[in-house]
């Protein structure tokens, strides 16, 4: 299938569909007349690409498990990679909630005190 009509499979853009290929994630082949042609797992690998990227992950981070994105996989490292990169994600995540907790209680501190000047 060409670019237009995968791009109608998933809702996903012509242009991000570029950006996957040229990032090594969705591989296609160029016909004779210079159009892109992509298999019928190609449909399954964007949905796949695209719920990584909804749950916050980076196309460096999504690269790294590019070959399991099809299924032609060995399972059992592929759960390890994911399990890994899960857990990789999920302490950054923890890290900005305490960031933003300081940053919170910083503000909620700073606040009480200009309100209390406001009040004498």
């Amino acid at each position: 299938m060409q670019v237009g009509e995968l791009a109608a499979k998933t809702g996903v853009s012509i242009r991000a569909l570029r950006y996957y290929e040229e990032s090594g994630l969705l591989p296609a082949q160029r016909l004779s007349n210079g159009y892109r042609n992509f298999d019928d797992r190609s449909v399954d690998r964007v949905r796949a690409i695209r719920d990584l990227l909804d749950t916050g992950f980076t196309i460096e981070e999504i690269i790294s498990l590019a070959s399991c994105l099809d299924g032609l996989f060995d399972e059992t490292t592929c759960r390890r990679q994911t399990a890994g990169l899960y857990r990789a994600k999920l302490e950054k995540i923890d890290g900005q909630l305490r960031t933003l907790s300081t940053l919170r209680e910083r503000i909620v501190e700073r606040l009480t005190t200009l309100s209390s000047r406001t009040n004498e």
